[in-house]
C-alpha cells in the first residue's frame, strides 16, 4: 500500500485554546421518582379531549418511530433487530440531551468517557480504547456516514430527527467495527416548509446551552438548513492544574461550539442531492484531570497521596483537551421504476490536542502531552435497493463501501520524572531492559545520555485502506413468514506509517533515538447473517437470528521500547431469539430478546509505562456473554388518563472470559506490571453489569385551552461491574442509581415549552471512567445533583 510508506500529508496543529471561545437503596430511589406522580394522581384534571384537539394533550412517548436499521425506512416494531429508537420529541420528553444519557434508557448499554473519547459497550461487547490506532466496537453513523473515531462523540446532540441504537453485530449492512452494535443518528434536513426551532437552557455550574435550527425552501427544487449549538459551563470538579511555569491555576470553562449546514437539490421528482458540512470545536479540562484515589506502591513511594472522590482534583500539569472537527459529506439518491440508488461520500478532518496527568496528582511524575493528534478519513458508499415497484415477495439491497484513513500522533511527548533505574530495578522490582536503556542509559548504542528528568517523543502514525461488498435479501414465503439472508465481504490493508522514539529538547525539537519497523497486514473476512421472522397477526413479531461481526486488526504504534505488535482481528458471533409485541390497541408495547455473544480474539486495552507500549492492545482468546433484555411501554388507563405512560427496561448479562491467558495486569501485592503473567479465564468481562434497568413515568395533563403540563421522572439502576479484565477489587464500580425528574408547561398559542428539571437527584457517586496505570487508579465522576431550566420554541 503506497500511502503507508509516505509521510502524512496533513497534521493539524491546534492552539492551546480555540478562538471561539452514595449509593441509595432501591426503595428510596423509587420513592423519589414517584413523588411527583402522586400529585398528578390526585388531580381531577383528566378530562376527555375536546373534538378537534387530537394533537393536544398527547403523550410524546406514544408514537411510531421510523428507523433505517436495514437501510430502508421501516416501523421500529416491524424490524427483526433488537433496537432502541428515539425521535426528537421523545428525546426531549425523556430529557436526553447528551449521548451518554442513552444508556439509561437502552437496556444493555454502557456509555462512558475517557479523555473525552466515547467508550461504548452494548450487551458486553465494546472497547475502552481511545487511541487512533484502535477502533470502537460500536459503530457510529451520522446521516448514513460512518464515523470511525470516538473522540468528540461524547458531545451533546444538536438538532436531530431521531437516534437509533442497534444491538448486536451489524456486520452485513453497517460493516467494519460494529461487533457490539451501531448508533445511527439522523439529523434534521431541509424540508418543504419553513421551520425554526430554538432551545436554550441554564443549569447548575453556570451551564448554558443554546441550540438553533432553521430550514427554508428557496424554490420547489432547492432548500437549505442551518443548525447551531453552543455550550459553556464551569467544571464541576474544583481544584487546580499546573500553569506550565511551575505554578498552578484554576480550571477554565468547558466550551463547545458547532454548526451544520445542509443544502438539498431536487432537480426532478426522482432525484435528490444533499450536501452538508459540520464544524465542531471543543475545549476544556474534561477528563484529562482525574484524581488518583488509590495510589500504587510506586506512586506512594514518590510521595503521591490518595485524593478524595468529592469532585476535587489537583494536578501539576496544564491538563486540557481540545477538538477541531470538520466533516464534509453528501448523498445522491435516484429513484427508478425498478430500484433506488444511493451514493454517499464524506471527508473527515479531526484534530485533537490533549495534555494528561498520567499519575493524577500534584506530584511531578508522568505526563502525556499529545498535541496534534489527527485523523484524516475519506469514505464512499454505493447502494442499490429494491423499492415498492418491485415484487412483493422479495426485498433486497446490494452495495459497496470504501474507506481510506491516516491517523496518529505526529509527536506524543512523554515526560517521566524521578525514576532511578541505574541498578536495573525500581523499588527492588526488575524492570525490562529496554525501558532502562531508554530512560537511564545509552539508547540504541547512540551514546546519548538521558537525564533524570526525561522527555520522550513518541511518534505513531497508522494508515488504513478498506473495501467491502455487501448484500441482503428478505424473502416473504407468506404474508407472515419470511427469511433474511445477508453477507459482507471485506478486504483491508492496514500498516504502520511511522513508529519511533526520540528525545525532545527544551526547544521542542525531537531527536530520533529508536526507529521501529513499519509492518503491514492484509486481511479479509466474510460476515454472514441469517434471520427468520414470523408475524402473529399485525402486532406480534417473533424472530431468530444468527449473525457475525468483524473488528479490524491493528498495530500497537505508541511504543516506548517495543516493536509495533500486531493485534488480531476480533470476531463476534451472535445467536438471538426475539419477540416484539403490542397489545390493547397498541397501548402496551413489550419487546424481549434472548441472546448469546461468542467473541474470538477479543481486543483489550491495557495501560502501563513498564509494559513497553504505554497504552496498548492485546488479544484475549475468547469471551462469552449470555443474556436477556427487554423494554416495555404502557398506557395503563387509556380512557381515564390517556396522558400517563409507564416505561420499564432491563438487562441481565452473564459474561466471562472463556480463554484469557498471558494477560496484562498489575501484581496484587506491589501493583507493578505483571509481564503478561495473568490468567483471567473465568473472570467477568469489563464494563458488563449483571443487571441494569430503568423505570420511567411520563404524565401529560391539559390545562383548559391554555396549554398542557408534562411531568416525567426516571430511575436507572446499575448493579456494578469491573473496569479491568483481572477483576481486581480496586477496579470494581459499585452499584448506583440515577434519579432524574422534570416538570414542563407547553403554551398552545405560542408553542413555547418551559421545563424545570433535575438530574442525578439522588446525588450518587458513580464514574464515567476509571483510569488504571502504574501510578494507581484515577476516577472521573459523573456530575453530582444538578438543576436547570430549559425553554423550547418551534415554528
Amino acid at each position: 500500500m503506497a500511502s503507508l510508506e509516505s509521510p502524512v500529508g496533513r497534521v493539524a496543529n491546534l492552539q492551546e485554546k480555540p478562538s471561539m471561545f452514595k449509593p441509595l437503596r432501591l426503595a428510596r430511589a423509587i420513592s423519589l421518582a414517584s413523588l411527583g406522580a402522586a400529585v398528578f394522581a390526585a388531580s381531577p384534571a383528566w378530562a376527555q379531549k375536546e373534538a378537534g384537539t387530537e394533537t393536544r394533550g398527547k403523550n410524546r412517548l406514544i408514537e411510531e418511530v421510523v428507523v433505517m436499521a436495514q437501510k430502508r425506512a421501516e416501523d421500529a416494531q416491524d424490524v427483526p433487530i433488537s433496537l432502541a429508537a428515539f425521535s426528537e420529541q421523545k428525546l426531549d420528553a425523556m430529557g436526553i440531551d447528551d449521548p451518554k444519557d442513552l444508556a439509561q434508557f437502552t437496556p444493555g448499554m454502557y456509555y462512558g468517557q475517557t479523555v473525552n473519547f466515547a467508550v461504548i459497550y452494548i450487551r458486553g461487547v465494546g472497547s475502552d480504547a481511545f487511541l487512533p490506532d484502535s477502533d470502537p466496537s460500536v459503530a457510529t453513523y451520522i446521516d448514513g456516514i460512518y464515523y470511525p473515531f470516538a473522540n468528540g462523540q461524547s458531545q451533546a446532540f444538536g438538532a436531530v430527527e431521531r437516534v437509533e441504537v442497534l444491538k448486536g453485530p451489524q456486520g452485513t449492512l453497517f460493516g467494519r467495527n460494529s461487533t457490539g452494535g451501531a448508533i445511527n443518528i439522523i439529523t434534521k434536513s431541509p424540508g418543504v416548509e419553513p421551520e425554526v426551532s430554538v432551545l436554550a437552557s441554564k443549569e447548575s455550574f453556570d451551564n448554558t446551552n443554546l441550540r438553533l435550527h432553521g430550514s427554508l425552501p428557496v424554490t420547489d427544487w432547492l432548500a437549505a438548513s442551518v443548525s447551531y449549538t453552543k455550550a459553556e459551563s464551569d467544571n464541576y470538579y474544583k481544584g487546580t492544574r499546573g500553569d506550565g511555569n511551575g505554578g498552578s491555576e484554576s480550571f477554565p470553562k468547558e466550551e463547545s461550539e458547532g454548526y451544520r449546514m445542509k443544502i438539498r437539490f431536487s432537480p426532478t421528482e426522482n432525484m435528490d442531492l444533499n450536501l452538508a458540512y459540520i464544524k465542531f470545536d471543543q475545549y476544556g479540562v474534561s477528563s484529562t484531570a482525574m484524581p488518583n484515589v488509590a495510589p500504587s506502591v510506586l506512586a506512594q513511594t514518590l510521595g503521591i497521596e490518595a485524593q478524595t472522590r468529592e469532585y476535587y482534583v489537583d494536578v501539576d500539569v496544564p491538563s486540557y483537551f481540545s477538538l477541531d472537527n470538520d466533516v464534509y459529506y453528501g448523498q445522491f439518491e435516484w429513484r427508478t421504476d425498478w430500484f433506488d440508488m444511493k451514493i454517499l461520500a464524506s471527508k473527515q478532518d479531526i484534530a485533537t490536542d490533549n495534555v494528561y496527568d498520567f499519575d493524577g496528582s500534584d506530584t511531578p511524575f508522568i505526563t502525556f502531552d499529545a498535541k496534534g493528534q489527527f485523523a484524516d478519513v475519506k469514505t464512499q458508499e454505493i447502494q442499490f435497493l429494491s423499492n415498492e415497484n418491485g415484487p412483493e415477495w422479495i426485498e433486497w439491497i446490494v452495495g459497496a463501501f470504501h474507506l481510506e484513513q491516516e491517523s496518529g500522533f505526529p509527536l506524543n511527548r512523554l515526560s517521566v520524572l524521578g525514576l532511578d533505574l541505574s541498578d536495573g530495578a525500581l523499588l527492588g522490582i526488575p524492570v525490562p531492559e529496554g525501558l532502562i536503556n531508554v530512560v537511564s542509559g545509552l539508547t540504541s548504542g547512540l551514546g546519548i545520555s538521558v537525564p533524570d528528568g526525561v522527555s520522550l517523543g513518541l511518534v505513531s502514525l497508522l494508515g488504513t485502506k478498506s473495501t467491502a461488498y455487501f448484500a441482503q435479501s428478505t424473502l416473504h414465503f407468506t404474508d407472515d413468514l419470511y427469511l433474511t439472508l445477508g453477507g459482507r465481504y471485506q478486504e483491508e490493508t492496514r500498516g504502520v506509517i511511522e513508529s519511533s522514539v526520540g528525545l525532545v529538547g527544551l526547544d521542542g525539537s525531537n531527536s530520533s533515538l529508536l526507529q521501529f519497523s513499519r509492518p503491514v497486514s492484509d486481511t479479509n473476512n466474510f460476515s454472514p447473517k441469517v434471520s427468520v421472522g414470523y408475524n402473529f397477526g399485525d402486532d406480534i413479531l417473533a424472530y431468530a437470528t444468527y449473525t457475525q461481526g468483524y473488528k479490524s486488526g491493528t498495530f500497537n504504534t505508541v511504543n516506548v521500547y517495543d516493536e509495533p505488535e500486531y493485534v488480531r482481528p476480533e470476531t463476534v458471533t451472535t445467536k438471538e431469539i426475539g419477540l416484539k409485541s403490542q397489545f390493547f390497541d397498541q397501548g402496551l408495547t413489550m419487546n424481549f430478546a434472548i441472546f448469546e455473544n461468542e467473541i474470538e480474539d477479543l481486543q483489550v486495552q491495557f495501560i502501563s509505562l513498564l509494559s513497553g507500549g504505554a497504552v496498548s492492545l492485546e488479544n484475549a482468546g475468547g469471551a462469552r456473554i449470555r443474556g436477556i433484555d427487554f423494554d416495555s411501554q404502557w398506557v395503563p388507563m387509556p380512557d381515564m388518563n390517556p396522558g400517563l405512560v409507564l416505561a420499564l427496561t432491563g438487562s441481565y448479562l452473564d459474561s466471562e472470559y472463556t480463554s484469557y491467558v498471558n494477560g496484562s495486569g498489575y501484581n496484587e501485592g506491589d501493583g507493578f506490571y505483571n509481564n503478561r503473567q495473568g490468567d483471567f479465564t473465568g473472570n467477568r468481562v469489563t464494563r458488563t453489569p449483571k443487571f441494569s434497568g430503568s423505570f420511567g413515568l411520563n404524565q401529560v395533563v391539559e390545562v383548559s385551552d391554555l396549554g398542557e403540563l408534562e411531568f416525567s421522572t426516571s430511575v436507572y439502576y446499575n448493579q456494578g461491574f469491573y473496569y479491568l479484565a483481572q477483576n481486581s477489587p480496586v477496579s470494581w464500580e459499585d452499584e448506583y442509581y440515577v434519579v432524574d425528574a422534570a416538570l414542563g408547561f407547553l403554551h398552545y398559542d405560542t408553542n413555547i415549552r418551559v421545563t424545570a428539571f433535575g438530574k442525578n437527584l439522588s446525588d450518587d457517586r458513580y464514574t464515567y471512567s476509571q483510569f488504571h496505570t502504574d501510578a494507581g487508579r484515577s476516577d472521573y465522576l459523573a456530575p453530582p445533583r444538578t438543576y436547570g431550566l430549559r425553554v423550547n420554541w418551534e415554528y
